[in-house]
């Protein structure tokens, strides 16, 4: 019901092949992207929007961020609230929400997280960089030191 929202229909498709296509099953599975303009409502335009399906998924964005000097903040991981915005009558779901001032920013990411393998166990980290990507513009690489951080913080 949004054309302008491929972004999420391609994160989804990553998250659903790295949870169940892989010949292994990684425990973290990162996605990045300048995804949605709501990103920077809820937490301004030099922080990263940070979700997870895990506190500790969360806790880890929030201190790779600190730590590589691109700052990031939690947004709301609720799938009880925001999957009923995807709800339709010809899809499994719609790629956008139904009521567009329900916290879109953690419904873009909810949209993602109900691609991943149901039998997949692991941390599912989404970072929304939308508003720090971008200054004068101008890219700002915002969002590759993050990564960096990230995978440094995992346990191999």
């Amino acid at each position: 019901n949004n054309t302008d929202a491929e972004g999420r229909l391609v994160l989804s498709d990553g998250v659903y092949h790295a949870s169940s296509q892989l010949s292994f099953k990684p425990t973290h599975i990162v996605d990045m992207a300048t995804l949605t303009g709501a990103q920077g409502i809820a937490v301004g335009q030099k922080l990263a929007g940070v979700q997870s399906n895990t506190e500790a998924g969360e806790k880890l964005a929030v201190a790779a961020g600190k730590k590589a000097g691109d700052p990031c903040a939690a947004v709301l991981y609720a799938p009880e609230y925001h999957n009923p915005e995807f709800t339709s009558t010809v899809a499994d779901y719609k790629n956008s929400v139904a009521n567009r001032a329900n916290a879109q920013v953690s419904c873009a990411g909810q949209f993602i997280s109900n691609n991943l393998a149901k039998e997949w166990k692991g941390d599912w980290i989404h970072v929304d960089l939308a508003g720090p990507a971008v200054a004068a513009g101008r890219a700002t690489g915002f969002g590759c030191p993050l990564a960096i951080q990230i995978a440094m913080g995992l346990d191999f």
